[in-house]
């Protein structure tokens, strides 16, 4: 009974007790002075930082910011990128040119691009959406690329049978069988997004939480960087506890493994 037990508590109270032993364990060794504060701080302390950025309003300010950077990166990345892959999935004849092509660029690393593309573009709005659509441009379009590849021939020749036409065909059968894809890019994506923001901010920015984290590297203020650091774990948590409710609803249709 007690093991049948423990396999019903969710998932959730396992994640809280292991960071609550985590946290627990880092301010006892912090008070016992096993771990210097200068360079590992300790959870109170961030705790207090945390709440003087949330009552300055230091925290929200930057945080729109990039959150505002990543998601139009997001969105741009996941259209274009998307629609890139099933396009080259249907053309059979562009995509053995152009595949090749894709992989070269994907591996070209995206993140030392961001000083040219800084230095292109300036340091406002644009280029700091660009470096988040281009982290998670590829991501969507191989996805993509092998979702529509994995589409059930059969139903395809179904409606070509009936009659329907290439946009009944990509909105009825290419799109659904794709939405797993797509969903899985977009949990993938979110983190790319932010992660393109922040370094966008980080090299060329004079506000945002990039600029926040590099503001208080450049004064020794480890505190405010883990808390900046805590703040985006916890907000990319949550995105994705969003997104996953998302897939389970979308996604009733498909059979779980």
């Amino acid at each position: 009974m007690a093991t049948k037990s423990r396999r019903r508590l969710p998932p959730l109270f396992w994640l809280t007790l292991l960071l609550a032993a985590f946290f627990l364990l880092w301010e006892l060794m912090a008070l016992q002075g096993r771990i210097d504060l200068v360079f590992f701080s300790s959870p109170s302390r961030i705790w207090c930082e945390f709440l003087s950025m949330l009552e300055t309003g230091i925290l929200r300010r930057h945080l729109l910011i990039t959150l505002q950077e990543a998601g139009l990166g997001l969105f741009y990345g996941s259209v274009f990128g998307s629609a890139a892959g099933i396009l080259l999935g249907i053309s059979k004849r562009v995509s053995p040119v152009v595949m090749p092509l894709m992989v070269g660029l994907n591996s070209v690393p995206k993140l030392a691009l961001a000083p040219l593309i800084i230095l292109w573009f300036g340091i406002g709005l644009g280029s700091k959406v660009l470096i988040a659509g281009l982290m998670v441009f590829f991501v969507f379009t191989f996805n993509m690329y092998a979702g529509y590849h994995s589409v059930d021939a059969s139903l395809i020749q179904t409606v070509r049978l009936l009659g329907g036409r290439r946009r009944q065909l990509i909105r009825l059968v290419i799109w659904p069988s794709c939405l797993p894809w797509f969903l899985a890019s977009l949990r993938t994506g979110m983190g790319l997004a932010l992660s393109g923001a922040i370094v966008g901010e980080f090299i060329g920015s004079s506000r945002g939480f990039g600029w926040l984290i590099s503001d208080a590297s450049g004064r020794y203020d480890l505190t405010r960087v883990l808390c900046c650091v805590f703040v985006i774990i916890v907000i990319m948590m949550v995105l994705d506890a969003l997104v996953r409710a998302l897939e389970r609803t979308l996604l009733k249709w498909r059979p779980e493994a």
